[in-house]
């Protein structure tokens, strides 16, 4: 009537009030075009009823959040919904993890004694891995926001449910999914703002102390997925390692050997296992906290690289000089290896100081310095090369006959006709070397080849039969 009477007044206010009065007034219809009263209750009175019902029973709605929340973490390993204990979060995992607390955490006045027992403890035993955990933190303005929206969710499914007993029209059926959009997206307001801080452990002196990060006044960048959802643990890690900057995708090598002092430091390590880098990372406060192993894996990728330090497999015996008895054509340094070749449990890495003496080539009759692991040298083998005798040293042993090689004391023509080699390679070095064998085939007309392996760890049989031996009969290089 207003409008009528007024006709200055904008439509746009004019269908606010409307809105507003089909959510306000229990018995006002609407059809489509027109507004009346009837004495049937309309839909806004019908969830307002199953509302309550719900409400009733408050488990069923923190119930339906945990839901929604393991819904959307699902896809991310590393997020741990609503642990009730501090069993509940894994212990030793080599990646970040984030612990999204319930409810009742943020309701709590003893957050931060509860808190330090997540850090410290992993059920009956102590935590390890305290450098690998943070805690999402939930907010207390949003929680009674969150939970409305899905009370309401909730009463509106079972308005639905009920369609054909109450008899709902085809307009109240719109009106139904149009509250059910409203509800929706209050909800996933909610949601978005739910995790907007993170605790993580620091020392404390003897104990472990709370360090709080916050989003603040800087807004996430991420937000609402393209199904206009909530992206929770996007919006979390990116707090964490864009805009406070605590858990990281990179580390220098530098900067990992300097922490475990590899080769350096007030009491430097000639060597170290990767495995106790990784657990070091993951275990030590005041380490840089890593996103997951693989930043490990890269660094020595790049630390191999750069030769800042070696890389061999197994755990090689120190020698009286500081050195590791190895072969030294065991220690990868000064290339680039791929990373699926850097075994982060069996691996082990060696600062430049340590690496095991390089072999000496002796030719002719030449007697070998001592070994470093104190052993009596062997002399240099001749004969076929076929492996009769004495084995050979790493390195080269040669013997001397007549041939077109340069002329000798006496007149005599001499040259190299007996040769042995030994060496330990991987896969890259083998192929490296690949070139060098087939010339000295070209100068001996054959070679006779013995492989020799001694894995860390046992060979599978299907891959070795069809990689290895296989391919070598077809060549008809070994026999049946």
């Amino acid at each position: 009537m207003i409008a009528c009477v007024g006709p200055d007044l904008d439509s746009t206010t004019a269908q606010a009030c409307l809105k507003e009065l089909k959510e306000q007034c229990l018995y006002l219809h609407f059809d489509g075009a027109r507004y009346c009263f009837k004495k049937d209750p309309n839909v806004t009175l019908l969830v307002e009823q199953e509302a309550d019902l719900v409400a009733r029973d408050a488990d069923k709605v923190d119930k339906k959040i945990k839901e929604i929340l393991e819904d959307r973490l699902a896809g991310h390993r590393n997020a741990i919904v609503w642990p009730t204990k501090p069993a509940d979060i894994p212990d030793r995992d080599t990646s970040f993890l984030v612990a999204y607390l319930p409810f009742d955490f943020g309701e709590k006045s003893s957050r931060q004694v509860e808190a330090a027992e997540y850090f410290e403890r992993a059920g009956s035993k102590q935590r390890e891995f305290r450098n690998g955990l943070g805690l999402a933190v939930p907010a207390e303005d949003q929680i009674e926001g969150l939970r409305r929206a899905v009370r309401y969710l909730l009463a509106i499914e079972q308005v639905r449910g009920k369609a054909k007993q109450i008899n709902l029209t085809d307009a109240q059926k719109e009106q139904l999914k149009e509250r059910d959009s409203t509800e929706k997206a209050a909800a996933e307001s909610a949601l978005l703002r739910l995790y907007a801080e993170v605790w993580f452990p620091h020392a404390d002196g003897g104990t472990v102390g709370i360090e709080k990060v916050a989003v603040g006044g800087r807004p996430l960048q991420v937000t609402l997925s393209e199904k206009k959802k909530a992206m929770i643990h996007e919006r979390v890690m990116e707090l964490v390692t864009v805009v406070q900057k605590k858990v990281f995708d990179r580390v220098a090598p530098g900067k990992l050997a300097t922490l475990f002092n590899l080769g350096s430091g007030d009491a430097p390590k000639p060597g170290i296992r990767t495995a106790d880098v990784v657990s070091g990372f993951f275990s030590f406060l005041g380490f840089p906290r890593l996103a997951n192993e693989g930043v490990v894996r890269g660094a020595i990728q790049k630390g191999i690289a750069d030769g800042h330090f070696g890389y061999i497999m197994g755990s090689p015996q120190l020698g009286p000089d500081g050195r590791y008895l190895a072969d030294h054509a065991r220690v990868t340094v000064g290339r680039t290896v791929l990373l699926d070749e850097i075994d982060l449990d069996s691996g082990f890495l060696i600062a430049p100081s340590a690496f095991p003496q390089k072999p000496e080539v002796h030719i002719g009759g030449t007697t070998p310095p001592p070994t470093t692991d104190g052993t009596a040298p062997q002399p240099p083998v001749t004969g076929t090369g076929s492996g009769g005798g004495t084995p050979p040293q790493p390195g080269v042993t040669t013997g001397t006959g007549t041939g077109g090689g340069p002329t000798g004391g006496g007149g005599a023509t001499t040259g190299v006709k007996d040769l042995d080699i030994e060496f330990v390679a991987d896969r890259n070095a083998l192929y490296s070397a690949w070139n060098a064998i087939a010339n000295l085939a070209d100068l001996a007309g054959h070679v006779h080849v013995t492989v020799k392996v001694n894995a860390p760890k046992p060979m599978d049989k299907g891959k070795l039969e069809n990689g290895v031996l296989e391919p070598l009969r077809e060549l008809g290089l070994i026999e049946e």
